[in-house]
């Protein structure tokens, strides 16, 4: 028989979403609710985007796109998309063969851009006080207890980025160099730090405390960071990168205030460190 294939753009509404969902062509992936509730965000903020990837239907059952159809039901809200119809079976079994894209994919042209989606996210998180701590170390985290973020989605992070790429690039800068030399801190909590202390008016103490975290140490905030890192790295118990952007957030608050902040911890019955 010979291939036929069409492609169009379509509004597809969520009643005809409905339907598309309804007749689904072989063994598909489990529907990933997460991912569906990132998109049905983009698509209530206005930041989703038509895809090079199309709905496919092959021989009129859905064949690809149901997280993005799930979605439009969740929603109640149209969207347009490339659909194509085909008869070639054999289609479906390349679909999602490529590589995925990342958010640093979506920033092609900007200064730093592979490192800045990482520092975006904590500093996103910092804002949106996303972050809440349920576990100091992997072993906790397995029993169901752990750091994590809130609602953040790829869309909103390139935006973000875009809308920040100053800032977010001149934090990449200046923290590659010192973290090239010890990586003690992740380069995305110092990018973090950052960014936070720049927009606090704080950029001379910031940039003195990353050097003393880094480098250089000191009996100071910083330096009572830097040797509870250095512990770290010997320790086969490795604290989260969640909770140790929670303790770096303490100890340049008390480096800011000239304090030290002794046994430096966030508890579960805390809330987001803040400056």
């Amino acid at each position: 028989m010979k291939t036929q294939a069409t492609a169009e753009m379509v509004k597809i509404t969520p009643e005809m979403a409905v339907e598309y969902l309804a007749d689904r062509w072989g063994e598909q992936r489990t529907v990933r609710t997460a991912h569906v509730n990132r998109l049905a965000s983009d698509m209530e903020s206005g930041r989703f985007k038509i895809s090079p990837d199309a709905i496919l239907r092959v021989k009129g059952k859905l064949a690809n796109g149901q997280h993005r159809l799930e979605a439009v039901v969740k929603t109640g809200k149209p969207q347009t998309f490339l659909v194509m119809e085909s008869n070639d079976e054999e289609l479906y079994k390349v679909i999602d063969a490529g590589l995925k894209r990342t958010a640093s994919d979506g920033l092609i042209g900007i200064p730093f851009a592979k490192s800045l989606p990482s520092i975006a996210r904590w500093v996103m998180a910092y804002e949106q006080q996303s972050l809440f701590m349920g576990a100091r170390y992997p072993s906790e985290a397995a029993a169901g207890s752990y750091c994590q973020f809130g609602f953040i989605t790829q869309s909103a992070m390139i935006d973000y980025c875009i809308d920040h790429h100053g800032i977010l690039s001149e934090a990449a800068s200046f923290v590659n160099p010192l973290y090239s030399q010890t990586k003690l801190l992740p380069l995305s909590i110092g990018g973090a730090i950052f960014v936070l202390g720049s927009k606090c008016k704080k950029g001379d103490r910031t940039t003195t405390f990353l050097q003393h975290v880094y480098v250089e140490g000191g009996i100071n905030a910083a330096g009572d960071l830097r040797n509870r890192l250095i512990a770290n790295r010997g320790s086969k118990a490795r604290i989260l990168s969640g909770y140790m952007f929670g303790i770096t957030i303490k100890a340049f608050k008390s480096f800011c205030n000239g304090t030290r902040p002794g046994n430096l911890k966030w508890s579960k019955d805390e809330s987001f460190p803040t400056l």
